[in-house]
């Protein structure tokens, strides 16, 4: 019975270094040219209710964005869709919006998600972008990290299809 404990204790421990020394941290970051001003882009951006209407990477975000709120967003749809409760760490009206949200409990599996506006001219460099970090953030492969990737440049498109749709609306509206 002893030796059957100490073996266990002895797998478990292997594989809790083991899984230690895969501990690394993983970024994405994808960003996309707007045309339109960082206030239009960040109009958009947190006019949060529309989502459903555009945006192909969260479906549906519900909460305030203040900084230590939380916030419950839905990323895809159906039986895929996942459910986060991420902390807004920042909001900063034009400019920028992070948050960090975990899987089970901080430490295991982390991310955290930011939105950058940059004015560039009369255009706007939209950046999105995702830090991965704790124990199990080394155990993303590389078709994972290129399929949130794929899914955030979708979303990136769409927020810059929406944003131009409604800079040409005002136009011919208030010509």
């Amino acid at each position: 019975m002893n030796r059957f404990l100490l073996g266990f204790a002895g797998v478990a421990l292997t594989g809790f270094v083991t899984l230690l020394a895969l501990h690394h941290d993983g970024s994405i970051e994808t960003e996309t040219l707007i045309d339109g001003s960082p206030q239009q882009v960040w109009a958009v951006l947190t006019a949060t209710d529309d989502y459903p209407l555009w945006n192909p990477e969260i479906t549906q975000l519900h909460g305030q964005l203040r900084r230590g709120n939380v916030i419950e967003f839905v990323e895809g749809a159906g039986p895929d869709a996942m459910v986060f409760y991420p902390e807004v760490l920042a909001v900063r009206p034009g400019r920028e919006l992070r948050w960090k949200g975990h899987v089970w409990f901080p430490g295991i599996f982390d991310g955290e998600h930011r939105f950058t506006l940059e004015a560039v001219g009369e255009k706007t460099r939209f950046t999105q972008g995702e830090t991965f970090t704790g124990m199990l953030a080394g155990t993303l492969t590389g078709s994972v990290l290129t399929a949130t990737a794929d899914s955030m440049r979708a979303m990136n498109d769409a927020l810059k299809q929406r944003v131009e749709l409604e800079a040409d609306r005002v136009v011919k509206t208030h010509p």
